[in-house]
């Protein structure tokens, strides 16, 4: 069992991680359209190539301003306007259901309903969609085998 409160910091950890590849395939992408502007710069019209170069690297900027400006004062924002997530949550767990309690209500759901799951260092993310998770701070568990207990059955989800 654990139980903890949602803060703005676990809530923006958790769309740091869900945005994760999004992010990588932007910087991924910027990356491959700056080097057709610099080849294009260096082999064949040096004016197509320049502006085609800058707009990779404004496409790389934006989304660094994107995730360390924007996203963190919106995460905040809807942190303020969602009144429950200050409230406790409690969840408990076995190898079929995953229960969860909290202020406005309750749930049981089976693992195998999860569409996937998502880990970094800090926080868990179990989807019933591509777009909607739960997340579960890794600082609510108790210990390292409590967090390789959730870890396997959270793996488990969706490959039944």
């Amino acid at each position: 069992m654990i139980t903890g409160t949602i803060s703005p910091s676990d809530y923006l950890n958790a769309q740091r991680l869900h945005r994760a590849r999004s992010v990588r395939w932007c910087y991924l992408v910027s990356a491959v359209i700056f080097a057709v502007g610099l080849a294009i710069y260096f082999l064949s019209n040096q004016k197509i190539g320049f502006i085609i170069a800058c707009a990779s690297i404004g496409g790389g900027v934006g989304e660094l301003i994107m995730s360390t400006v924007y996203l963190p004062l919106k995460v905040r924002r809807l942190h303020n306007q969602q009144k429950d997530l200050a409230s406790p949550f409690t969840y408990k767990w076995d190898p079929i259901f995953l229960e969860a309690q909290g202020i406005s209500g309750q749930s049981k759901r089976e693992w195998k309903n999860y569409a996937k799951y998502k880990e970094d260092e800090k926080i868990f993310l179990l989807y019933h969609a591509d777009n909607l998770f739960e997340m579960f701070p890794k600082s609510w568990f108790r210990d390292e085998m409590q967090v390789s207990e959730f870890r396997e059955l959270a793996n488990r989800a969706g490959k039944t």
